[in-house]
């Protein structure tokens, strides 16, 4: 896994606390269940992109879509 860029990190961190206001505002306890799941992933996945141009917003998009496989695959 490569290493990440700070300012990539600083950027995901700031999309990932929107994620968080708009969950709470929604009332969503999922959302915020597999929000606690997508920090848990973020950096392996934001690791894996180190080498492509990549946005903090795809960063999450990915990394949503890894967890969401993952619960798949576990069911």
């Amino acid at each position: 896994m490569g290493r990440t860029q700070p300012s990539l990190t600083i950027a995901v961190d700031q999309e990932l606390r929107k994620l968080d206001r708009v969950a709470k505002r929604l009332n969503d306890e999922g959302l915020e269940r597999r929000l606690k799941e997508v920090k848990e992933r973020v950096r392996e996945v934001e690791g894996a992109l180190s080498d492509e141009l990549t946005d903090p917003v795809e960063v999450l998009l990915v990394t949503l879509l890894v967890v969401g496989c993952d619960d798949r695959l576990r069911s």
